[in-house]
């Protein structure tokens, strides 16, 4: 329902004609990451990013000779690490967030020439803000979906017994350990570990299915 608040996971075409995805995909093994965008105007914003490196020093030579002094500022410059502040004319996917109200998590990673958002929101607002990047003929994928609780899937017991199990091998094929010695080793009897299994399994069933759907 549009209502609903979910957790998503979006990866975003960078507009070939922009700078970041000509140098993000010169640079692939650079790490872009965009720390924070800020709007200055209807049209223009600024954005800040944090590159890191071997080869931040090729980078930053290369990224002197296509922007200027007043598109772009430096803030900091190292051996395998630049943080610099981009003033965008067109800033596309910033007036996109700001029109629909979809806060996202920063820092934002870029990989691959696609910008990965992730945020926790009305779906409402997901729809909208995908209506909008269609409209600029920006192609947009949903990698990740799902309900978003508020509190945690399992409880902490269920947890440590999950993790156990997995350590001990009791999902293994075939399986390290029997659900008898499991228990045994819990000292809890084979009946209660059987039945607190089956509730782990049906929370994270539930869990699947929903975000599936």
């Amino acid at each position: 329902m549009s209502h609903d608040i979910v957790q998503i996971k979006l990866s975003i075409e960078i507009p070939q004609d922009k700078w970041l995805a000509t140098f993000n995909k010169k640079y692939p093994e650079l790490n872009f990451h965009i720390l924070s965008n800020f709007p200055i105007g209807e049209n223009s914003g600024i954005t800040s990013f944090q590159i890191r490196g071997s080869s931040v020093k090729r980078f930053i030579s290369d990224f002197k000779e296509k922007l200027t002094e007043q598109t772009a500022q430096i803030l900091y410059e190292g051996e395998d690490l630049v943080i610099l502040n981009v003033k965008e004319g067109d800033p596309w996917i910033l007036n996109t967030l700001v029109k629909t109200e979809l806060l996202i998590s920063y820092p934002v990673l870029v990989k691959g020439g696609k910008i990965r958002i992730e945020a926790i929101t009305n779906r409402s607002k997901v729809d909208r803000f995908l209506t909008q990047l269609k409209k600029k003929d920006i192609i947009a994928k949903i990698e990740r979906i799902g309900y978003y609780y508020k509190s945690t899937l399992l409880t902490q017991r269920q947890n440590e017994i999950l993790n156990d199990a997995f350590q001990k091998g009791y999902f293994d094929i075939p399986r390290s350990v029997s659900l008898t010695e499991f228990a045994k080793d819990l000292n809890i009897s084979k009946s209660a570990l059987s039945e607190t299994l089956r509730r782990i399994f049906k929370k994270l069933a539930n869990n699947h299915i929903n975000s599936s759907n």
